[in-house]
């Protein structure tokens, strides 16, 4: 039998230098990661201006062009190549071609090369971002340190009454009898964008973040995504925003604000959730400004329940039976989410994010509560939380008038 090609003995070779270049590759690029995150004001210069955002957006528009999802496929391809390489090994194994300790080491490699590339690149297109200034040196405003309780409940009062304001703005209707439908995201992109030139100009903004990306996409196979508990996912091989494609109107337009704001270079989750809402706040359609104030809302009561149970359940029991009905669509969207995939990918998120200079975890998707005090205090309740004001059809609604 003639032994196969590889190494000089016949058996197939280690390719050990383009391995150890891949693991180099990865090593290296969590060893920058690291001084970048002592110096955000260098994070800021190298990553936030530097040519790294201008790759993400030509990435970005790129995969634009394309109307599916990309990012699935990435992963398909990558697992794919994955179980290539088991299945050749295990071949190799069966005609003898290699050892078993040879045969494992030959599939390390291979794996840790993967992984070295694609650590690499996940840092060279997103990861650098957590080492920059978070959202509040860009809005000027400073830690609200500990919320006195009566303004934190008048502060979720107005809330919900934001809220309701804004349902029978969108509906004409205290309760229509059905939860608030779902829109393609394609309905509600022109107000996001909007949204995003008003609060740049508003908030003094990074310019660049009106520049278009791609718009977002909703994932192909939404049913096995929502599985991992995700509402959205930036996905920075591709440079895409994605969200579930059948999200309740109630979450779609905040949700997308979302995933536009990670799109644009916004890393921590809390900061993506305060820029999410002032987009909302400054988009002129009603179910975009209703999915925002909703988000806040409920962010401002969980915070309330907190401290003072009491409270939280009495405003609650305020909300119209149209938002109860949406909030409870909501909740039995999310239940069927709930099983040991999602609790697996929560756990994984959170050990990213912790290693990742976030000490809370997964608890900063709920700290921006902090921000909205902050700049409700700076700028006044009315602006954060706008009075009803008269439309020119007579109807009413909130939020600064288009």
């Amino acid at each position: 039998m003639t032994p196969p090609p590889g190494s000089a003995d016949g058996r197939p070779p280690l390719h050990l230098a383009r391995r150890l270049t891949g693991i180099g590759l990865g090593l290296g690029a969590l060893a920058a990661f690291h001084l970048l995150s002592r110096s955000p004001g260098a994070a800021e210069f190298l990553v936030g201006q530097g040519p790294i955002p201008a790759l993400t957006r030509g990435l970005s528009r790129l995969t634009g062009a394309v109307p599916i999802s990309l990012a699935e496929a990435v992963v398909v391809i990558v697992l794919a190549r994955q179980g290539v390489g088991i299945g050749r090994g295990l071949l190799q194994l069966r005609r003898g071609a290699d050892g078993f300790p040879r045969t494992l080491a030959r599939g390390g490699l291979r794996l840790a090369q993967d992984a070295g590339v694609l650590l690499f690149l996940f840092y060279l297109l997103w990861g650098f971002q957590y080492a920059r200034p978070g959202v509040e040196a860009q809005l000027g405003i400073t830690s609200a340190g500990e919320v006195p309780t009566a303004e934190l409940r008048a502060l979720a009062a107005r809330s919900v009454q934001s809220g309701n304001v804004l349902y029978r703005a969108l509906h004409g209707v205290e309760d229509t009898g059905v939860p608030t439908p779902s829109v393609p995201p394609g309905a509600v992109l022109p107000a996001l964008h909007q949204g995003w030139e008003r609060a740049v100009e508003r908030w003094g903004l990074d310019p660049r973040m009106t520049r278009r990306f791609g718009d977002p996409k909703s994932f192909s196979a939404t049913p096995v995504v929502k599985r991992f508990g995700v509402a959205g996912m930036y996905f920075p091989y591709t440079a895409e925003a994605l969200v579930l494609a059948d999200l309740p109107g109630a979450l779609r337009g905040k949700e997308m604000a979302h995933e536009m704001a990670h799109q644009r270079g916004v890393a921590r989750e809390s900061d993506a959730n305060i820029l999410a809402y002032l987009v909302t706040l400054e988009a002129p359609d009603p179910q975009v400004r209703y999915a925002g104030a909703l988000f806040l809302q409920r962010q401002l009561i969980s915070a309330l329940g907190r401290v003072d149970p009491d409270a939280a359940w009495a405003l609650s029991q305020e909300r119209l039976p149209g938002v109860r009905r949406d909030l409870a669509a909501i909740a039995a969207y999310w239940a069927d989410a709930v099983g040991p995939v999602s609790q697996a990918t929560t756990r994984a998120n959170d050990a990213m994010l912790r290693s990742h200079g976030i000490p809370e975890g997964v608890e900063n998707y709920r700290g921006s509560v902090w921000a909205f005090v902050s700049l409700a205090r700076r700028e006044g309740v009315d602006f954060l939380l706008p009075e009803p004001v008269p439309s020119g059809d007579g109807r009413t609604q909130t939020g600064p008038v288009p």
